[in-house]
């Protein structure tokens, strides 16, 4: 993996800052976290207890495994495309290795056509993605209480970056990947064990870098 300092335009903040917003996961979906959504864009989860820490790490080290396969390997990992809400098709579920950028696998909610590295990578995936996709599910009831669901477009991912990537989103070898807004409603990630992804506090104007904030697998 890739380790990249931030960007001297980014602050650099300490692990303990009090201005980073905190809440435990439990309340990860009440009033107090919608506040924090809407005052800073995005907020840090803590005390995630030891099964969830458990878990993440399972399936960390089984993608680990299988970006390190040989490409032939992996390329038998490349399933079909899905599409959006709007019916236009994306990327591929499955294995994808974008030119230059980076390496995906990705899986859809709807897992029609979806091929697996291996069992044992499904069954951690999904212990994982469940318990993510409850915490979205249940933000989105605090926000928008009674709304109607329809169909689920969720999508799970997990990227990889290399030594000779960059430059997607108007980045360059140096940042990898450009400033952009991700347009789902909710987004839920682990911390990586490896530096180099950042949130703009739309609170306190400024860029943060997650990795120094957090606790990666807590």
């Amino acid at each position: 993996m890739l380790h990249l300092a931030p960007t001297k335009r980014y602050t650099i903040l300490e692990r303990g800052d009090a201005t980073v917003p905190r809440i435990p996961l439990e309340d990860a979906a009440s009033t107090k976290a919608l506040q924090l959504l809407k005052r800073h864009g995005y907020f840090v989860a803590t005390d995630l207890g030891a099964a969830l820490e458990a878990d993440v790490a399972s399936i960390e080290t089984e993608l680990e495994n299988f970006f390190a396969k040989a490409p032939e390997r992996k390329e038998k990992c490349v399933g079909t495309v899905y599409a959006n809400e709007r019916g236009l098709p994306m990327f591929r579920r499955g294995y994808e290795r974008q030119e230059n950028i980076r390496e995906c696998f990705r899986v859809p909610v709807n897992e029609a056509g979806q091929p697996w590295p291996s069992s044992q990578t499904k069954v951690c995936w999904r212990r994982v993605i469940t318990r993510f996709q409850a915490l979205a599910d249940a933000l989105l009831e605090a926000a928008a209480p009674g709304h109607e669901r329809g169909e689920d477009f969720s999508l799970a991912y997990c990227f990889r970056y290399g030594v000779d990537d960059g430059g997607a989103n108007g980045g360059s070898d140096n940042t990898l990947v450009g400033e952009h807004a991700d347009v789902s409603l909710v987004v839920v990630e682990p911390v990586s064990r490896v530096p180099g992804l950042e949130v703009f506090d739309t609170y306190a104007k400024r860029w943060v870098c997650v990795e120094a904030v957090c606790v990666p697998g807590k």
